[in-house]
């Protein structure tokens, strides 16, 4: 039907325009006495070019006709799309030519013959173009009626067709006022034609603004009754979702058309440009202006209120209730803490310092974790669908943390199976002192020198541990050396009585004193006493400095490296 009416409006076009054979006449006439007049000009040549123009596209536009009325199928369509494209060439052609007039009348050469013609020729487009309108809306009409009876996928199609429809009644319109400006270089009369534009254009944009807010509503529906139909309905109600959306589409882009058009004619559109922003959701420069933006801050200031009236008071209450919530429940994890915290104190199992910070923090974050649940639980949000998308995230960051969850798992071990603990000098990773804190994530060790060193878990795990201090005793090491002339039992007897006398020696196990090696300038004994761990540097360096003054006191040497220098002269060879 859309179809049958489109060509109607084309044929009507062709048939108005072929109606004025006297007018073409007159301007090819008056055309060639500027000729005459001019000598020739290049201005009236080129304004004879494009009569001629207009002539070729009127036999163009009546072979088509023919065509289309004797074609059917895909040739009866062809036919249309062709008088279509020969009509709007037609109607460009028109607008070169009346900018041609008036070049030509600035320079003196238009004549009041052709000035005739020409108006003559924009009042019948005029006429034309608003007998198509008035086509169109009927096509438009005709399209609206019998939806509600039809199937969600025919909607669908009627949809379509209606966008079709509503942007040619947009193309017709605007040449509308594409032929009132014509009449205006022409110094005519256009404030009927102007006054009509003006009222069918406000007439246009009130039926879409309706029908946009109409459709808005349709949709919201439709929302909440697919959220609760059941499967086998959510397909129909899909379909008339999509013919909502077509529908909203063509209302929205049929009344940004009809609002472009209104700027040019200086008409207020602030409030129709509010509506389309609302229904869109998009902003250009095109919609957007001051009163635009002043009425938009209105709206949304005035549904703040109103939402601030209606739920104000009960989000109110549930943020207190949602705080009260976390401050019950923290007050409660930390005498949980303090609870967890005397218990493993009290408890005779030996546990690592960092396993019995792990237990009592774990405790405490565990009750603030299941406050937090049943807090949030109560300003409405559903607690499954937040653990499941927790569950995703953890995933999602735990991939990305990778390295960092490998040092926790390294802690986990470590915290298991204790290799030291806070305050035990160890060495790993490289690295040798005493350790400050432990985390599980990373271990802190203070050296000798008092230097903080952090060493992520995982580098200590996955390499040898020495804990100095793990044992309560430690065997001290020490070698001495004697000359290869000293008396070497004597020395040893000096040996034994000085561990036998250092206060800080254990008796047990018993100290070794023994012949340990020859070597190139010494005779070696090995010194290995036991002493708590704590005293172990004490009695290392007392021992040291006694054997020291004994040997000197004994006369028992102590070598150290030496080297004989032999010099030679050498005579002078005879010449």
């Amino acid at each position: 039907m859309y179809t049958s009416v489109k060509i109607c409006c084309s044929q009507l076009l062709l048939l108005t325009l072929l109606v004025l054979p006297s007018g073409w006449v007159l301007a090819q006439e008056d055309g060639a006495g500027a000729v005459e007049n001019a000598s020739m000009s290049p201005l009236v040549a080129e304004g004879d070019a494009l009569i001629e123009r207009v002539d070729g596209l009127k036999k163009k536009i009546s072979k088509w006709q023919q065509i289309f009325q004797h074609a059917s199928g895909e040739d009866r369509a062809v036919a249309a799309t062709q008088i279509t494209r020969q009509e709007t060439e037609l109607r460009h052609t028109l607008d070169a030519l009346i900018k041609h007039f008036a070049q030509r009348r600035s320079e003196g050469l238009a004549s009041e013959a052709l000035q005739n013609s020409l108006a003559h020729l924009v009042e019948e487009e005029s006429q034309r173009v608003q007998e198509q309108i008035k086509r169109a809306q009927a096509a438009v009409a005709e399209l609206r009626t019998g939806r509600e009876a039809l199937a969600p996928s025919e909607l669908l199609a009627r949809e379509q067709l209606l966008t079709e429809a509503n942007k040619e009644l947009n193309q017709l319109l605007k040449a509308l006022l594409s032929n009132s400006e014509r009449q205006v270089t022409l110094q005519l009369n256009a404030e009927a034609p102007l006054a009509a534009l003006d009222s069918l254009l406000t007439e246009r944009a009130d039926m879409l603004a309706g029908r946009v807010e109409f459709v808005q509503q349709q949709l919201t529906q439709l929302a909440k009754r697919l959220a609760k139909a059941a499967k086998g309905d959510q397909e129909a109600l899909e379909t008339q979702r999509r013919a909502f959306l077509e529908k909203k589409r063509n209302a929205t882009s049929s009344l940004a058309a009809v609002l472009a058009l209104m700027d040019k004619r200086a008409i207020e559109t602030s409030d129709y440009s509010q509506l389309l922003i609302k229904a869109t959701g998009e902003i250009s420069g095109e919609t957007l202006d001051t009163k635009v933006l002043v009425g938009l801050s209105q709206q949304w200031l005035d549904s703040a209120k109103v939402w601030l009236v209606e739920y104000g008071p009960g989000i109110v209450v549930k943020v207190l209730v949602f705080i009260g919530i976390l401050l019950v429940f923290k007050v409660l994890s930390g005498f949980v803490g303090r609870v967890a915290r005397k218990a493993i104190k009290a408890s005779k199992v030996a546990l690592s310092q960092l396993l019995q910070e792990f237990f009592i923090s774990l405790s405490a974050k565990v009750v603030m974790l299941i406050g937090f649940l049943i807090a949030i639980s109560q300003l409405g949000i559903e607690i499954g669908p937040l653990l499941a998308g927790l569950g995703v995230v953890g995933f999602i960051v735990g991939f990305a943390l990778q390295d960092t969850l490998s040092n926790f798992a390294s802690g986990l071990m470590i915290l298991i199976y204790r290799p030291y603990d806070v305050g035990d000098v160890i060495e790993a990773g490289g690295v040798m002192g005493k350790v400050d804190q432990m985390s599980l994530v990373s271990t802190t060790i203070l050296t000798f020198d008092n230097q903080k060193l952090v060493i992520p878990n995982s580098k200590i795990w996955g390499d040898v541990i020495r804990n100095v201090t793990a044992q309560d005793s430690r065997r001290v090491d020490m070698v001495f050396g004697i000359g290869y002339a000293d008396d070497h039992d004597k020395a040893e007897r000096v040996l034994r009585d000085i561990i036998a006398q250092h206060p800080l020696v254990l008796a047990q196990p018993e100290p070794v004193i023994k012949l340990h090696t020859l070597g190139e300038s010494s005779v070696d004994f090995i010194v290995r006493p036991w002493a708590r761990t704590s005293d172990y540097w004490a009695v290392y360096w007392d021992v040291t400095r006694t054997v020291k003054l004994r040997f000197d006191a004994e006369e028992i040497s102590i070598p150290f490296p030496q080297r004989d220098v032999h010099i030679y002269n050498a005579l002078p060879k005879a010449t």
